[in-house]
């Protein structure tokens, strides 16, 4: 009906169409219900657009609701019934489930943190005071393990 009739000419003209609906429902502001009287009394076609609207909503509301001339009955719901089986079966599922989701999660626990180990000694001299006069960052050469003649060197079996 509206749209043939009333093309529109831009986004101020829709918004102030859409303005005319809300106000009739009473969901219109006082500021948007002022830009909408400007709006309407600037332009001749939202003019006529909200008479228009304004005349079909007050007949559609005025005019008394018919009856129907055929009397009909709604018939009632009918209950699904599940047999006791059916019922136990989904039961049995159910705990099933939350039995193996208690497992599943019991299995998958984080593994705990190792214990914290001593400290650890140089592995060619077994001496942990060489080890903390190694200045961070370089290089020592370890010192030659001592040995008796005639014996495997260190590491060696």
């Amino acid at each position: 009906m509206a749209g043939a009739d009333f093309p529109l000419e831009n986004t101020r003209c829709d918004r102030a169409r859409q303005w005319s609906s809300l106000r009739l429902d009473g969901e219109l502001s006082e500021l948007e219900g002022a830009l909408l009287e400007k709006h309407l009394d600037a332009c001749g076609s939202c003019f006529v657009f909200d008479e228009r609207l304004r005349l079909t909503v007050t007949s559609l509301r005025t005019t008394p609701p018919e009856l129907p001339r055929v009397r009909f009955d709604i018939p009632e719901r009918r209950r699904v019934g599940f047999p006791a089986s059916r019922r136990l079966a989904v039961a049995a599922i159910a705990a099933a489930l939350a039995l193996g989701s208690l497992v599943g999660s019991m299995l998958h626990r984080p593994v705990a943190t190792p214990a914290p180990q001593g400290p650890q000694v140089s592995l060619l001299t077994r001496d942990m005071t060489q080890l903390r006069e190694i200045p961070r960052g370089k290089r020592v050469a370890p010192p030659a393990p001592a040995r008796e003649p005639g014996q495997p060197p260190e590491g060696i079996i």
